[in-house]
């Protein structure tokens, strides 16, 4: 009974807070979001695609340990981030 306890404790202390790292991968998707609403009308330059590139790059960068997680926490850190 100890060891659940003591787990789940440690699971909602590990949640909690605010997760840098994933709120810098939270703002270069709304960066890149932002950067590209503007080609729904039109086709991007070369340099405007080269941005694009840069700005994806930027964000698959900051968001490659969150791949895999878990909808539920996905939206427990948002939660903070936005806090």
């Amino acid at each position: 009974m100890k060891i659940i306890t003591l787990l789940t404790l440690l699971l909602l202390v590990s949640c909690s807070g605010k997760d840098e790292q994933f709120c810098q991968c939270l703002s270069a998707g709304e960066q890149l979001n932002a950067y590209t609403q503007q080609f729904l009308d039109k086709t991007p330059s070369a340099e405007e695609t080269n941005t694009v590139n840069e700005l994806k790059k930027a964000k698959t960068e900051a968001c490659k340990t969150y791949q895999m997680m878990r909808g539920d926490i996905m939206r427990q850190k948002k939660a903070a981030c936005e806090e």
